[in-house]
């Protein structure tokens, strides 16, 4: 399953945007290091069901399908707070950086109202720099790829000069952990001027900013910029945007309370959406109705919570997966069990049906013969690139 992690400063509102992701009961705290440990979950991302294309019912597996809605399931790590110095051990540092390796993406998660400062205690809004924040994150993440591969440099060094082995098969051994393939780090040095010195010539800062390269290609950063709701937040978002990140204004307290009333069947709320219905304004106190209020109108504001869409991005936009729909008998789209439209699965933009087969089962991609394309019944090509709602039939000569 893919994982995105929640990372940043303390006290800005990670734990209360991973329950509003997640529905999980965590502690929520206006304090830092409220998380000590790292909580785990699972999250949604959103796409169209095909069944009404194909005149179907779908019959959902592992994703739900609501309205038409697909909802695709992602691991979600919530992370303890990173402080500057991380990297050598300060507060939870190492811990955190441990945690989020695995990560396909990381979602910076900053308070954009400028209600923190640098230690995540709370101060005047306005008065903290959010852009500070994402900073911090980005070199203390910098610094600790960088001392990974300074650890095993003088040997790496060696070993390319001699031409036992190459500078990118060396590196990535040094970053498997963080699931970084050879294909990566060689584009990324290809990119640089590193190939063109002797790797035992290579200053720390030249490492260094290598290190930055390989962490903006293999563990993008998505910038939710938490809080909007709070007065004040308007400056914070505009220093975020102003440098380039990809920024999402959102609010963790209103969509996590609009998930929660819709959980106790006061509102019709689906996450994503840009509004809720009351189901019954009898049921309200005067308090919920105020509160809706204030709900309804940051929502008008903003097109939604910005919840949903963090996640809708990270792996949309930045990671560039694309969804698609297996199925054993292209003909009824139904799986061995006669689940129609049972699954869906994620693959990275440019990934193939064989590809699609190793994802669902080692032993499916082994056998893989050819790929049928449900909607037309034609073969497809082995180099052939899956689309977005495309609904496949892998053919292989060993089964699950």
């Amino acid at each position: 399953m893919e994982l995105v992690g929640l990372v940043g400063k303390a006290n800005v509102g990670k734990s209360t945007l991973f329950s509003a992701l997640t529905l999980l009961n965590v502690q929520i705290g206006n304090y830092p290091f409220t998380t000590k440990t790292p909580n785990r979950g699972i999250t949604y991302l959103t796409c169209p069901c095909v069944h009404s294309e194909f005149g179907v019912t779908c019959n959902p597996n592992n994703a739900p399908c609501v309205d038409g809605v697909r909802y695709v399931p992602i691991e979600v790590l919530d992370c303890p707070g990173i402080v500057r110095g991380a990297h050598k051990g300060r507060g939870m540092g190492l811990q955190f950086l441990d945690e989020v390796r695995q990560a396909d993406a990381l979602i910076v998660v900053v308070d954009s109202s400028g209600g923190t400062d640098e230690d995540g205690n709370p101060v005047e809004p306005g008065t903290h720099d959010p852009l500070d924040d994402v900073r911090m994150v980005e070199e203390e993440f910098d610094r600790w790829m960088l001392d990974i591969l300074m650890r095993d440099w003088n040997r790496i060094a060696r070993l390319v000069e001699n031409k036992q082995s190459s500078l990118e098969a060396e590196v990535a051994k040094r970053f498997s952990g963080l699931r970084i393939k050879e294909g990566e780090v060689l584009e990324v040095l290809e990119s640089s001027d590193i190939l063109r010195k002797a790797p035992s010539k290579l200053s720390e800062s030249e490492l260094l900013s290598f290190a930055t390269s390989l962490r903006k290609a293999s563990k993008p950063f998505i910038i939710a910029a938490n809080k909007s709701d709070v007065p004040g937040a308007e400056k914070g978002i505009s220093s975020l945007m102003g440098c380039g990140y990809r920024v999402v204004p959102c609010s963790g307290e209103v969509e996590r309370a609009l998930r929660l009333a819709s959980e106790k069947g006061l509102i019709r709320y689906l996450p994503g959406s840009d509004g809720f219905e009351v189901i019954d304004e009898s049921r309200l106190t005067q308090q919920q109705r105020d509160a809706l209020k204030r709900v309804e109108e940051f929502m008008k504001r903003n097109g939604g919570t910005g919840v949903q869409k963090l996640i809708d991005i990270a792996y949309r936009e930045v990671l560039d997966y694309v969804p698609v729909f297996p199925v054993e008998d292209p003909n009824r789209l139904t799986d061995r069990k006669g689940r129609v439209l049972p699954d869906v699965y994620l693959v990275k933009r440019g990934s193939t049906p064989r590809d699609l087969a190793y994802k669902i089962h080692t032993e499916l991609g082994e056998g893989f013969l050819y790929a049928i394309d449900a909607r037309n019944g034609m073969r497809l090509p082995s180099d052939f690139a899956l689309r977005p709602g495309d609904v496949i039939s892998i053919v292989s000569a060993r089964k699950r």
